[in-house]
């Protein structure tokens, strides 16, 4: 798709339900696909009413095999939806992990900790709100309000005092798991990005468009009843199902079907 149709497909994908999504995309193929068999019936294979034996079995070999290029593409691009969504989540859990593992680590150092743990809570904060709403539309981009608050972060790390008062000294290996899960934490943010931007190649849709274009012209070669034209449209609304999957699983942090901000957003809510 190009660039004026995925932004539709994305403000869609944000303003409807998943049910409404599945429904409009079973009612547009089906009524498409329906009037291209018609058409090309009545434009095309009229002209040949008179048919072979032998171009009639063609017909149908080739009709049977554009629709299975069609239910190949579409799995394809419906496996990789799913395995990205489940991979996502992964990441996503691991993220609001580490994001807890450090504010107890912080928690534990005692009061100097404090602009290091305020720093976190932001974080994760604008990561629920404003960097969740930039990963679900276009332009797909992180927030800079979290990205000041990681800033603000490994400053606050940096200056954390060898002495806390009368406490014993800030061990290094507690430096260093301070550290660690903080840069776990900036790769994880890198790969719900990643996740984000990993679009479906628009040679896929061009693909997909015209194998089911194929399909629908081959359904017109003999002139259908009422009944022939509503098997073509169920069947044609059954690839349109498929496709409103794939819309829905395209982005992880998307519409109904997502990985919810509340994994990061409420680490600490009991």
């Amino acid at each position: 798709m190009f660039a004026s149709e995925k932004t539709f497909v994305d403000a869609l994908a944000n303003s409807l339900p998943d049910g409404a999504i599945l429904a409009l995309s079973a009612l547009s193929f089906g009524v498409i696909g329906g009037l291209i068999a018609v058409l090309a019936n009545r434009l095309w294979f009229r002209r040949w009413s008179e048919r072979a034996d032998y171009d009639n079995k063609l017909g149908d070999s080739a009709h049977t095999s554009m629709l299975g290029f069609t239910a190949f593409v579409l799995a394809l691009l419906i496996s990789n939806g799913l395995s990205t969504l489940s991979q996502t989540e992964k990441a996503v859990r691991a993220e609001a992990s580490s994001i807890y593992r450090l504010g107890r680590e912080l928690d534990a150092i005692g009061p100097s900790a404090d602009a290091a743990k305020q720093a976190l809570v932001s974080y994760a904060q604008n990561v629920a709100g404003d960097e969740w709403r930039r990963l679900a539309t276009l332009p797909v981009s992180l927030s800079p309000l979290a990205q000041k608050n990681l800033d603000d972060l490994w400053t606050a790390l940096r200056a954390l005092p060898d002495k806390n008062g009368e406490a014993a000294p800030l061990r290094p290996d507690v430096r260093a798991e301070l550290s660690k899960l903080t840069s776990q934490i900036e790769t994880f943010r890198s790969a719900r990005l990643s996740a984000a931007t990993v679009n479906i190649p628009d040679d896929f849709w061009i693909l997909l468009v015209l194998f089911v274009i194929a399909a629908s012209v081959l359904s017109g070669r003999d002139t259908a009843r009422h009944f022939g034209i509503q098997i073509n449209m169920m069947h044609m609304s059954a690839i349109g199902l498929a496709v409103g999957m794939v819309v829905i699983l395209d982005n992880p942090f998307r519409g109904e079907t997502r990985i919810g901000p509340e994994i990061i957003g409420q680490v600490w809510t009991p």
